[in-house]
């Protein structure tokens, strides 16, 4: 039997360099060169994979995700919404990765092809400008602010500083922009594999936080860089040698592996992430006295718990498509949010990252399909989330630049328990046995998943 959504998979990592070398692929294609997601050359071969496998998708619920994706992408010319960002700026992690990671003797070449990306990059915002979908002045402000110092962004930061900065919005959500709001429920239902309405998400959210407070802890944040990373790499251990055991069937030979994100990075990064690319859990040694130790240990098993997922499906010989391909990211920070829930003396109601959780479905919704004002938004997380107000305005600007994928946590976390309880009370097996038979076909959507743990 064909595997049309093999094929399709593999065909996808011959047009998209970037892709592939995130993959693992180390060949000329991934490491030479950088795919221009905005020029005409990519999206013609994009709209021929599109039509290629389209007559299979009825078949296959995950190929048919996916393309669903490429359909409304090109339907609602996305690309122009989201053309700059400020929050996990994609110029600074290139310049970062083609710095430190890529191999130096293509680096002649993979400019080149940033170089072109930088021109269509340009192009694109004249023709936004023209259709009024810009991106907000406050994104854009910070943008400059990341890229001002680095000479091979000059050209850019000239014609965004002059040109385009003056006519960026002064609003800042999804909502206000031409078909924003029927953008963001498609967004919600591809980041949740899922359909949930923004109302139900919203209500879900000021639900969850009417019992819950954050406690007042006194003298709990670190003093230095060096002492959070050191508890970063205590608590690590703990997650491998405690949680692991006690959960799952399957242990990494190793330790998890974390590093610091790099300084370049810092202001643009989330306090904590895992690069499957490079296999390593990123600490933010930036946010050091934002952190608490009392909450540390939920965002250390979180980005583990990346870590795991990844090393078990490599453990059990899943294939690369369904490791890299399949993408249901409510399932993948469901279930690091998830696994939260078994750290010693968890409090569902004063964890102050399930709070964050619990906030993002408010904040996220209110700013991009309700119009919140940046200052509503603020003043909402700080009234759950106090003295963390640097950590919050870079959350704010996630949801501003990412719309929806903060979603994905809180509402795959409560599908997966869901299914948790279900698997345990028809009595189908172990807490391990549920946690393996989640994790062994990759990333599924939830409609996949529940039919392979209830066969």
């Amino acid at each position: 039997m064909v595997n049309y959504y093999k094929n399709y998979y593999e065909d996808n990592l011959k047009i998209d360099s970037q892709f592939s070398f995130f993959t693992g692929k180390r060949d000329k294609h991934a490491v030479a060169h950088y795919t221009n997601k905005l020029g005409n050359e990519y999206n013609k071969k994009l709209k021929k994979l599109y039509l290629k496998y389209l007559k299979y998708a009825s078949n296959d619920i995950e190929l048919k995700l996916d393309l669903e994706s490429i359909k409304k992408g090109f339907q609602y010319n996305l690309n122009l919404y989201f053309i700059i960002g400020s929050f996990e700026n994609e110029l600074m992690y290139f310049y970062n990765k083609n710095k430190n990671v890529y191999p130096k003797k293509y680096e002649k070449s993979r400019m080149n092809d940033f170089n072109k990306y930088i021109n269509s990059i340009i192009e694109k915002i004249k023709e936004g400008v023209k259709l009024k979908i810009t991106v907000p002045y406050i994104i854009c402000k910070k943008f400059l602010e990341q890229i001002e110092k680095i000479n091979k962004f000059k050209k850019l930061y000239l014609f965004v500083k002059k040109f385009y900065l003056p006519k960026c919005r002064k609003t800042i959500g999804l909502c206000h922009l031409k078909n924003g709001k029927t953008i963001y429920r498609f967004l919600i239902n591809k980041m949740l594999g899922m359909k949930k309405s923004p109302k139900f998400i919203h209500n879900l959210g000021l639900k969850l936080l009417k019992n819950s407070k954050l406690k007042k802890i006194n003298n709990d944040n670190y003093k230095s860089r060096e002492d959070f990373f050191e508890d970063c790499n205590r608590i690590s251990m703990y997650v491998y040698d405690v949680l692991i055991d006690k959960y799952f069937h399957y242990k990494p030979k190793t330790p998890f592996q974390i590093k610091t994100v790099p300084e370049s990075l810092e202001k643009s990064s989330s306090l904590a992430y895992y690069d499957p690319s490079e296999n390593n859990v990123y600490i933010n040694l930036y946010y050091y006295n934002v952190a608490t130790k009392s909450s540390i240990h939920s965002l250390l098993t979180h980005e583990c718990m990346h870590q795991y997922q990844y090393l078990f499906m490599k453990e059990y010989k899943l294939e690369q498509y369904q490791i890299f391909g399949y993408n249901n990211l409510a399932l993948i920070e469901g279930f690091a949010h998830y696994m939260e829930i078994y750290v010693d003396n968890y409090d569902d109601d004063s964890n102050e990252y399930t709070l964050l959780r619990k906030v993002r479905l408010v904040v996220d919704t209110g700013i991009n399909y309700y119009g919140w004002t940046y200052k509503k938004a603020l003043n909402f997380m700080n009234k759950y989330l106090p003295k963390r107000e640097k950590d919050n305005i870079n959350e704010i600007n996630r949801y501003i630049c990412i719309p929806t994928q903060a979603l994905c946590y809180t509402i795959g976390k409560y599908e997966i328990i869901k299914l948790r309880d279900k698997f345990l009370a028809q009595k189908r097996g172990t807490i391990k046995d549920f946690h393996h038979k989640l994790l062994i076909n990759g990333a599924i959507s939830f409609i996949n998943l529940e039919k392979q743990l209830f066969l």
